[in-house]
């Protein structure tokens, strides 16, 4: 009879709770919401723990850009061979050194990653290599270890002389992106013309999205490209160092300059000794976007308008400016570059944008960007009676300025004093502290 009846349950009930918003949420959704914790590696761990799914997406955040340095070699080549998760990188820098340490006696990294890009990790696009020796390579890594490459980055990196510098870029057939920057050959040395390749090597046709290349010591990439009749076009070509001859990038914008879109031009430097060439833009007909990259005031004024006064391109829409506060940038001057922008030959000109960078953090009540926005705006009255003057702060993106058209510039002028008197006001009714000093007589 007892063991007939019912037992009743000593635990407690607990309410279940249903949470209809997680349900009926998709997994598009969830995703995209994974994405925004791309920098996040720790919880993105956690998420690999959550579901499949999620942890499927979460290695791919946590995979996509992967750095390898000696250190760090042994555990990334093991994690390749015993996981799958070489299918997620898509950018992969490889870093050999550094400015104070290089290393030539170690086994190259590059020669034991290169072999398994194709098999391991198939989906890499773009790759950055720093601070490599090719001085005592016996061969280059074979052709078919790159085919998949369409963004290459080289940078700091010594080479045994221009043709194992020449074949190693010519040995990336599907380049879209290309940055060759302070790599030096042993036989050439500066200010000395580099001499003609040994064998002829096959340039791909290329169509670049992108090209950074610098003048010295790159100059056999340079004569390269020009001399090959291999046809190439570059959309976007940007200048990282130009000496007094200019010579050899005149004959590279005289083969792409009718179809080149963007076009960053640095100031001249004078490290060597020699006959001045100045740069030529006449062959790019084409332009849209022109922008003076130089951070340094030295001899910019004379070459932004040798610049300027060439163009001849109907479509250039905006002209743009890069300057350091901690350099002499008022020195330029502005009122001829002012001149040159107002004539027919940029009557299509949409922006003259600057980007403003350096300086010292300060909570003054004008600080010296703000300083920099009024200066400006007064040196280029043309531009800013024409509401062409842009501003933007590379420290800090939240402060962009725009000047618009002359009946609307005297509201911003007012506003902008307002602030400041508003903390002028502030300052001088700030309670100060006054010392009391006794003197005993």
């Amino acid at each position: 009879m007892i063991h007939s009846l019912p037992r009743r349950s000593t635990r407690t009930k607990r309410p279940q709770r249903h949470c209809e918003f997680s349900v009926s949420l998709p997994l598009e959704i969830e995703l995209l919401i994974l994405d925004e914790f791309v920098d996040d590696t720790v919880r993105l761990r956690r998420f690999c723990r959550i579901c499949r799914a999620w942890g499927a997406h979460a290695q791919s955040l946590l995979f996509r850009d992967v750095c390898v340095r000696y250190r760090t070699a042994a555990p990334f080549l093991a994690l390749l061979k015993t996981g799958d998760v070489g299918r997620h990188i898509s950018t992969l820098s490889v870093i050999e050194g550094s400015h104070w340490e290089r290393v030539y006696d170690q086994p190259s990294l590059l020669d034991a990653i290169a072999p398994l890009l194709a098999k391991t990790m198939p989906n890499v696009r773009t790759l950055l290599i720093s601070y490599r020796s090719f001085v005592r390579l016996a061969q280059l890594p074979p052709e078919t270890h790159w085919g998949g490459i369409s963004r290459l980055q080289v940078r700091f990196c010594k080479f045994a002389d221009s043709d194992t510098l020449v074949a190693f870029i010519a040995s990336f057939p599907r380049l879209e992106s290309l940055d060759v920057f302070q790599c030096c050959t042993q036989d050439v040395r500066l200010g000395a013309k580099p001499a003609p390749l040994r064998s002829p090597i096959v340039m791909p046709g290329w169509h670049l999205k992108y090209l950074a290349l610098g003048e010295f010591p790159q100059n056999a990439l340079l004569d390269w490209m020009v001399a090959a009749p291999t046809e190439i076009t570059v959309d976007h070509l940007r200048i990282l160092s130009l000496g007094p001859d200019a010579s050899s990038f005149n004959a590279l914008l005289a083969k792409i300059g009718e179809g080149l879109r963007e076009l960053e031009v640095p100031g001249m430097h004078r490290w060597v000794l020699g006959p001045e060439v100045p740069l030529s833009i006449c062959p790019c007909v084409a332009l849209t976007t022109l922008t003076f990259s130089e951070r340094s005031a030295y001899d910019l004024g004379r070459g932004i308008i040798s610049v300027l006064a060439q163009v001849a391109a109907p479509r250039l829409a905006t002209v743009a400016f890069q300057i350091h506060l901690n350099t002499g940038f008022l020195d330029i001057p502005w009122e001829e570059v002012g001149g040159a922008l107002s004539t027919d030959a940029f009557r299509g000109l949409e922006a003259a944008a600057f980007s403003i960078w350096g300086g010292p953090f300060e909570d003054a009540l004008l600080t010296r960007y703000d300083e920099a926005v009024l200066l400006m705006a007064e040196r280029l009255p043309r531009l800013a009676a024409r509401g062409l003057l842009h501003f933007s702060y590379a420290e800090d993106t939240t402060r962009t300025v725009y000047v618009p058209p002359a009946q609307e510039e005297e509201p911003l002028r007012e506003s902008l004093r307002t602030r400041i008197s508003r903390r002028v006001s502030g300052w001088l009714t700030r309670p100060r502290r006054t010392a009391v000093y006794t003197i005993d007589l």
